[in-house]
């Protein structure tokens, strides 16, 4: 365990400091309940690390061992010192999978959160947006792997930009001006957009699985499937950081 929680850390910390592409996916059923998940995947950050040190001095780091590992949040969360018993019962049905190989540049970091109720799914999303909620999972288990109380370094707050409400027929995503401040403030997203130019093509995609089709949907950006039942929304990371509006979405079904 003590092994997993070290790597665990790793990749998070750098998943903070410059996730490469972020899908997120939502998916709502016919009585409330269904599942969030967000796929991250970091592969492009051991080729630019490779430019800055060599594979040895990487492995040193605890990068070296190839890895997949599936881990159930409630052996994380229940050890965690600065989450709410509400947090941790939000959490606790939570599934992580991290994939790593140094050598092939694979870097995937997958979490998956069902909710029961629309209720649920909301506290879901305010507890996310309290300052990183994996951050706070994680800086219970290792100071290092997060930044100051309360709150997540770097690119780590991306996904805390926006404010994500569900109700009965609307699901809407709209920009937290505070809270975009706070990321486009960061020293460290910064450092890592700079970093991030240099990186080729990268993605902040959202999609939002229905019950029955959508009769409106506000960003014109966004497309539908043939049975408009599942809404896609595609940005490129850097645009959405500059112009977080584009990733704005109110879907009414």
């Amino acid at each position: 365990m003590k092994k997993i929680k070290i790597l665990l850390a790793l990749g998070i910390a750098v998943c903070f400091t410059a996730c490469i592409q972020i899908d997120e996916e939502v998916e709502l059923k016919s009585d409330g309940s269904g599942k969030m998940k967000v796929h991250s995947d970091m592969g492009k950050m051991f080729e630019m690390l490779k430019g800055f040190a060599s594979e040895e001095e990487m492995a040193k780091e605890g990068m070296g061992r190839e890895m997949d590992t599936t881990i159930l949040m409630k052996d994380l969360v229940d050890t965690a010192t600065n989450m709410t018993a509400e947090n941790k019962a939000l959490l606790r049905n939570g599934v992580l999978n991290l994939k790593m190989n140094m050598k092939n540049n694979v870097f995937l970091l997958d979490m998956a959160y069902p909710f029961s109720n629309l209720a649920d799914a909301n506290k879901l999303y305010t507890a996310m947006n309290q300052g990183g909620m994996m951050g706070n999972v994680f800086k219970g288990l290792n100071p290092a792997a997060g930044g100051g109380e309360g709150e997540s370094d770097g690119l780590g707050k991306i996904g805390n930009m926006y404010d994500v409400k569900l109700s009965n027929g609307e699901y809407s995503r709209t920009l937290n001006k505070t809270r975009y401040d706070s990321v486009m403030n960061d020293p460290k997203v910064q450092e890592s957009k700079g970093m991030m130019a240099m990186m080729g093509d990268m993605s902040m995609n959202l999609t939002v699985k229905l019950p029955r089709p959508a009769k409106t949907v506000s960003n014109p950006k966004a497309t539908l499937s043939g049975d408009k039942k599942t809404v896609y929304l595609k940005n490129d990371l850097l645009i959405a950081l500059d112009s977080p509006k584009n990733m704005e979405i109110v879907i009414r079904y």
